[in-house]
């Protein structure tokens, strides 16, 4: 998310300014939920581990998955997550990373959230260990580009309930 999308309150609360939640997003990673459609096929949800590189959130999974197969058909997704005292829904473009840099900064995200340490190998992710919803490795790593990001507050939040658009 290289942009500063534009903050819309969705009660009379203070919205959230983008530029102060990124960061605390950033920093708790945990369990999010991917929802994926095919074409004539009901909603696809399931748990994985993202993480956070160069202001998007990221995951990875394996290239025969149910997932992997619904994105190349249909790319557009929904991440749904808490952190920082905030129920968080992220809509967009799920995009595959094809550069081994962009990967290798995924795997680093990866080993400093959760302590599990994969290796980039060119666009993939490998290694002896995985996540049940991921499939066996070699692993894809994706980004979602956002188009527009949810924010509800569940307990002590920074914000009131606020909507992001990013332009395109």
């Amino acid at each position: 998310m290289h942009q500063s999308p534009r903050a819309e309150p969705l009660t009379d609360a203070e919205p959230g300014s983008w530029d102060r939640i990124l960061p605390l997003l950033e920093a708790e990673p945990g369990t999010s939920w991917l929802t994926v459609t095919g074409k004539d096929r009901p909603p696809h949800t399931r748990p994985l581990l993202m993480v956070w590189s160069s202001g998007r959130p990221c995951f990875a999974s394996g290239e025969d998955t149910a997932k992997a197969r619904l994105l190349s058909a249909s790319p557009q997704a929904s991440l749904a997550f808490q952190a920082a005292g905030l129920d968080v829904v992220v809509e967009g473009t799920v995009l595959r990373l094809e550069e081994h840099e962009r990967v290798r900064r995924v795997a680093d995200a990866y080993a400093k959230a959760y302590g599990w340490a994969p290796h980039a190998e060119g666009a993939l992710l490998t290694g002896a260990e995985g996540a049940p919803t991921a499939g066996p490795p070699p692993y894809a790593v994706y980004t979602v580009v956002p188009t527009t990001v949810y924010a509800f507050p569940s307990d002590e939040a920074p914000c009131g309930p606020t909507r992001w658009r990013f332009d395109p």
